[in-house]
C-alpha cells in the first residue's frame, strides 16, 4: 500500500503466485519492486506499506482478493487453514519517502 498523499506507486497488489512446499519447508520470494511518487514532497516522510499473507491450501483467494488483505472476510478464511493463524498474515513498514 502507497502512501495516501503524493500519487505514490505501486498502491495495490504487486504479486499474486503459488508456492507448493514439503512440510516443514521454508523458502523466499522475490518481489523487485519500483517506487515512485508524482508529488514527492507532499509523502515526504511517509512510508509504504507491506503486506503478506500465507494461504495454507490456496482456498481463499474469493476472500483475499485485490485490496482485501487487511480485512475481517479475509482473516477469518485464512485462520481456519491450519492450526496456527499467528502466521498467516506478514504487515511491515516499507520504504520511506524522502523528498529531494
Amino acid at each position: 500500500m502507497a502512501p495516501a498523499a503524493g500519487g505514490c506507486t505501486p498502491n495495490g497488489r504487486v504479486l499474486e503466485t503459488t508456492v507448493t512446499l514439503a512440510a516443514g519447508a521454508k523458502t523466499t520470494i522475490a518481489v523487485p519492486v519500483t517506487y515512485s511518487c508524482s508529488d514527492p514532497a507532499a509523502a515526504n516522510g511517509l512510508s509504504f506499506t507491506w503486506v503478506a499473507v500465507a494461504d495454507h491450501g490456496a482456498d481463499d483467494q474469493a476472500s483475499c482478493g485485490p485490496g482485501t488483505l487487511q480485512s475481517v472476510a479475509c482473516f477469518d478464511a485464512l485462520a481456519d487453514d491450519d492450526q496456527d493463524p499467528a502466521d498467516n498474515r506478514a504487515t511491515r513498514n516499507g520504504p520511506r519517502v524522502i523528498a529531494q
